[in-house]
């Protein structure tokens, strides 16, 4: 048993540490005051979370297991978790499966986005949920994505990643299970933080996306256009449609309206005004900083409560919208940004984030730049029409 002598030094190392969180937790409300109005802030495209003076706080994963993400959620739109080498691991690990490491083309290995016809067989017709995608349409989309749910197995609810495998040069390659055991208890500790009323009652899956961008805009155009162009004349016709549908901006959002202003966008001379005034409202949701394009315009993410982002990036940029300024997110390989996003406002009073992803475009053959990688960890509804039966 121990004696009082040798409990004394555990006691008070023990409320040491508590009185030290309790100061950190106290400078980061004073901070968070101080910041209530951020400076615009310029993109960054290293590599590495340090250096980032971007006004958005940051929590440790002390301070997600203590639930502080709910408080700065709504003091916030975005937090950074950073000092988890959970973090690290997971980008690399999910790169290095993919082909999207550093050195990975040295080894022979192809990255996942190279062939197109494994990004066919992985595709699950009508689905844009799980499986591969190719999404190209100027200022809406512009990846290719590698997608897959993370989901409570039956009996001992270990987690399980649906689609298990993919397909890679004639075989069947399944998720690395250190992925998704990884992504499974990051983002359930994240969720437990920001929701901790609900989080226990609360059935979820965690969302996982690979996200390839290029790395200028008028890659993204000439993609969309040798998509659009490949179908027949009616479905090319569908899709000019939709591609205005998805391009509508302000008063031409609103339901029924969009649709009209679709199909008279293609109508010639007038369709051209209706454009012209269309990208007016555009500008009107915020200026896009100079040298740069918008790869997806200012959304929030319909089909999540809470969205995560990590990832190795060149010339691509995240902005959130906080107040009435669009500020930069530290979306790097040793930390996550974490946003609330549209479903938790179902059960809570935190705003979702509006956030946009804008492109550096340098001048035509001024470089070459590799890929613009994202990964994207999301709380979603459990999705029974894709899961299989246990």
């Amino acid at each position: 048993m121990l004696s009082l002598e040798d409990t004394l030094p555990l006691a008070t190392g023990s409320f040491l540490s508590l009185k030290a969180h309790a100061v950190r937790r106290r400078d980061r409300w004073r901070f968070l005051r101080s910041a209530k109005r951020p400076p615009p802030s310029a993109p960054h495209f290293q590599d590495t979370s340090e250096n980032w003076n971007t006004g958005i706080p940051r929590i440790t994963s002390l301070g997600v297991k203590c639930r502080e993400l709910s408080s700065l959620f709504h003091e916030a739109p975005a937090v950074i978790l950073d000092g988890d080498d959970r973090i690290n691991r997971l980008v690399d690990s999910t790169l290095d499966w993919l082909g999207l490491a550093d050195g990975s083309a040295g080894d022979g290995q192809l990255s996942f986005d190279s062939k197109l016809l494994d990004l066919a067989r992985n595709h699950r017709s009508g689905n844009v949920a799980v499986g591969d995608l190719m999404r190209f349409m100027p200022k809406v989309f512009g990846h290719i994505a590698r997608k897959f749910v993370v989901y409570p197995g039956a009996g001992d609810n270990s987690p399980q990643a649906w689609p298990r495998a993919f397909h890679y040069r004639n075989r069947q390659v399944p998720v690395p299970q250190d992925i998704v055991e990884s992504a499974w208890n990051l983002m359930s500790e994240v969720l437990v933080s920001a929701l901790p009323a609900q989080a226990g009652v609360l059935a979820y899956a965690v969302e996982v996306d690979v996200l390839v961008y290029p790395t200028s805009s008028l890659d993204v155009s000439r993609i969309h256009a040798l998509i659009a162009d490949s179908p027949g004349f009616w479905a090319q016709l569908g899709h000019r449609i939709d591609a205005s549908k998805d391009h509508a901006a302000g008063l031409f959002q609103r339901k029924g309206i969009r649709d009209l202003f679709a199909i008279a966008s293609l109508i010639p001379g007038f369709g051209g005004l209706l454009s012209a005034l269309n990208e007016k409202m555009w500008v009107g949701d915020g200026l896009t900083p100079k040298d740069h394009q918008m790869i997806a315009s200012a959304h929030v993410d319909d089909t999540r409560y809470i969205t995560g982002l990590m990832g190795r990036r060149q010339n691509l940029d995240t902005e959130i919208r906080w107040e009435d300024r669009w500020i930069s997110l530290p979306v790097t390989a040793d930390a996550i940004a974490l946003f609330p996003s549209a479903r938790i406002t179902s059960l809570s009073d935190i705003p979702a984030t509006r956030h946009r992803v804008l492109v550096h475009d340098i001048p035509e053959g001024g470089g070459t730049l590799s890929r613009n990688i994202t990964v994207s960890l999301a709380i979603v509804d459990p999705l029974p029409a894709i899961l299989p039966a246990d």
